[in-house]
Order: C-alpha cells, then sequence, then structure tokens
C-alpha cells in the first residue's frame, strides 16, 4: 500500500486497467525529436490527448461508474466545464446510466454542445467550477445521484493511475514523467501505479502560476485555497486540491513546479508546429514545465503526458497568431507615408521585393496627430523568420522609410 489514508495500492490500478481495456485506447508513447534536442534528453510524449473524448479523464470516470452501487444511486452527476464533464458523459452513456453535468452558466457552446452529444442531460448553474459543484451536490441530495468527482475519488485516482502503467510496459527506462496538476487526480493515480514498483522514477507536477494550489498547499503543509485569477489553463484551474489527492501528492510527487500563461501558450505552439499535436493549455503544461529550464534532464528518459486536446478554435486561433509574433514571423508595422498617388505602392513594393506575404493593411488620413499632410499606414505581414523579418526591416530603412513596430 502507497498511502496510509486510503487503501489503493498498485492493484488497483491493475484492476481498473483490466476492466477498461476494452473500452479505452491505450495511446501512443511518441519520440520528440525537437523536444529531444531542445533539452539535450530524450522525450516521449504520452499522447493522451487522442485518447476517447480528448483527454484521460474518461479512465477515472469510467472506472467510478463501473463501481457504482446501482441499486443505491440510479444516476450520476458531475460538475465540470469540460473534460470531466465529456468524460462522465462517455461513460454514462455506454453503461446506460443516466446522467446530468451541471456547468458554469458561463461554459462555452463548444464545450457545452461536446457534453450533451454523449448524451448528458445539462444544467447550467452559477458562475464558476465551485458554484456548479456546489450546485451538483444540491441535484445528487435531491434525486439520490451519486457524485463523480473529478479528481478526490479513489476510484478515479486509480483509474487515471493506468496512465502511469501504460508508460512503463511500453518504455521500461523512463527517468521522469511530468504531469500536469489541477485537483491533482491523475498525478496521484500516477504515484499509485509506480512510487511502489518504481520508485527510482521521478514523478514532478506542474501547475499555472496563476492557480497553484496544490504548491501552495504543499508549501503551507495544508490544504490551501486560493484566490481566483485568470489562467488559459482552464483544465488545472482548481483552487483547491483534493484531500486524498494532496496526502499522496504531499508524500509522494519528488517535485511541484509552475509555469505561465505565456510559456504555456508558447508550448501549445510549439507541439502544434513543430510536433503536429492538438493540445490544450492543460496538456501542454507539462511540455513548459519541461523548456522552462526548472528541472534537470540532461541525459534522462523524459515522459511529460500531454493530458488534453480539447482546445476551443478561437482560443487556439489566438495563440498561433500570437505565436507568429513572438516568432517574429507575423509583423504589424505604422508607416508614414505622404498622401499622395503611389506613396502605398512603393512601401509595398519595397515590402515585396523581400517576399513577406502582405496579409493587411489599413491607410488612416483622419488620425489627429499626424497633421494634414502625411498618411498613417497600419500593414500586417508575414515573413519566414526573424532574420527575414530584419533584412526587411532594413531595406525600408535604406529606402527612406519610417516605421515603428507594434507589439
Amino acid at each position: 500500500m502507497v498511502d496510509s489514508t486510503i487503501d489503493l495500492s498498485i492493484k488497483d490500478v491493475k484492476k481498473a486497467q483490466a476492466a477498461l481495456s476494452t473500452v479505452i485506447k491505450e495511446t501512443p508513447l511518441d519520440y520528440s525529436n525537437t523536444l529531444s534536442q531542445l533539452t539535450d534528453s530524450q522525450v516521449y510524449l504520452k499522447l493522451e490527448n487522442l485518447q476517447k473524448t480528448g483527454s484521460f479523464k474518461v479512465r477515472g470516470a469510467y472506472w467510478k461508474m463501473l463501481n457504482v452501487d446501482r441499486s443505491v444511486a440510479k444516476s450520476v452527476v458531475a460538475a465540470s466545464a469540460g473534460n470531466h464533464a465529456q468524460g462522465t458523459a462517455y461513460a454514462a452513456s455506454h453503461l446506460n446510466i443516466p446522467c446530468t453535468i451541471v456547468m458554469p452558466e458561463n461554459a462555452s457552446t463548444t464545450k457545452v454542445a461536446a457534453t450533451s452529444g454523449y448524451g448528458a442531460s445539462i444544467l447550467l448553474s452559477g458562475s464558476n467550477y465551485d458554484e456548479s459543484y456546489s450546485a451538483a451536490e444540491d441535484f445528487a441530495k435531491k434525486h439520490s445521484a451519486t457524485m463523480i468527482h473529478p479528481f478526490d475519488d479513489p476510484f478515479v485516482i486509480a483509474g487515471q493511475g493506468t496512465v502511469g502503467l501504460e508508460i512503463v510496459e511500453s518504455f521500461k527506462d523512463v527517468d521522469i514523467i511530468i504531469a500536469a496538476v489541477g485537483g491533482g487526480g491523475l498525478i496521484s493515480g500516477l504515484c499509485i501505479a509506480l512510487k511502489e514498483k518504481y520508485p527510482q522514477i521521478k514523478i514532478i507536477g506542474v501547475q499555472a502560476s496563476n492557480s497553484a494550489s496544490m504548491v501552495e498547499s504543499k508549501k503551507n503543509r495544508k490544504l490551501t485555497t486560493i484566490q481566483s485569477r485568470f489562467t488559459i489553463a482552464d483544465g488545472i484551474d482548481v483552487k483547491t486540491p483534493g484531500k486524498l489527492t494532496f496526502d499522496i501528492v504531499k508524500k509522494h510527487v519528488d517535485k511541484l513546479i509552475t509555469v505561465s500563461d505565456v510559456e504555456i501558450a508558447e508550448a501549445m505552439f510549439l507541439l502544434l508546429e513543430r510536433g503536429r499535436i492538438v493540445s490544450e493549455p492543460a496538456g501542454a503544461a507539462p511540455v513548459a514545465g519541461l523548456l522552462s529550464g526548472q528541472l534537470s534532464v540532461k541525459g534522462k528518459n523524459v515522459v511529460p503526458i500531454i493530458c488534453g486536446g480539447n482546445v476551443d478554435m478561437p482560443l487556439m486561433n489566438k495563440l498561433v497568431t500570437r505565436g507568429l509574433i513572438s516568432a517574429g514571423r507575423i509583423v504589424r508595422m505604422v508607416i508614414g507615408l505622404t498622401d499622395k498617388p503611389g506613396a502605398l505602392k512603393d512601401v509595398l513594393d519595397v515590402i515585396g521585393s523581400r517576399n513577406a506575404n502582405i496579409l493587411d493593411v489599413q491607410v488612416d488620413r483622419f488620425y489627429k496627430k499626424i497633421g494634414l499632410g502625411p498618411v498613417e499606414v497600419l500593414i500586417s505581414m508575414e515573413t519566414k523568420s526573424k532574420e527575414h523579418t530584419k533584412e526587411m526591416l532594413k531595406t525600408l530603412k535604406q529606402q527612406g522609410f519610417t516605421y515603428r513596430l507594434i507589439e
């Protein structure tokens, strides 16, 4: 037994794995040449973004529901705005269990539709997860439904631990596993699955710096509720960790680190462009942690878990655009021109001569600060690299054009 506070061991995880083997995917462990070169290590990505419902969450939800006493509870209920909702709804539909998912009133239309598509009844209540969870508890009492907790449940923890068993069964020489941490279900499951038989494997947790409740709890040596701050990593945005998960984490997780939203966004962009891997922010957090310089990974075999791929398309579009800007491949500049025929053509000809792709041109003749003669032109363009951008800007300057860049 790994932990004295709950009756969980590797046997429980293996039991879950046997039961889940016919209903979930054994997701790939994919070698990343790019990340290996960047970190001077051997990096293998555990692609749980390719799991059914697009996240590891279905593992724990399904195993929990296989153990629900149907003679006592006739239905299940869960509170979630994303992956746990879809995993619970999927499992309930396959097990023919009536399911209600309580989601915040501001939950994205896409996630509501996806959850409903798996057959769940949707109840919109509350402005955030905590309020939705309270509403779900009330629903459970009123309708004698079983709560499917997203992380603080022994069956959920054991189900999530099957990710760890799959890793070591396909790659026995792993040195470090990196997992995103919200409430702690996944990383607790990894500890239960691995620390008893493979104590040499380092298990690292990564939290968003704006939502680091597990980090604060471990620092304070007690469960700690943090103040609400925005993070793009909504999948791990948990204000208070679970009691069961915290007990496991504080004893068995080797290190907890935090990464910023900017680092997470850059990791998402890198995964998409170099690996063609679609990851949600929480799924990219382990890669952000790997690249942050906070871990000693040189020469090690490292497995970051890409725990989910359910990202809203508007957010993905924004992150791709910002990633290109950060990489110096989308440039936005304001150029002052004289208001006469051919002036705009002259500057566009220079840009075209350097093989930059013009995305947008806006002309402002009425901005009061530029006087009555000149005009300001906002030009957005795409280049091949930062070096290409520098060459193009140098040419503009040599041709007598003045400009200012817009970040």
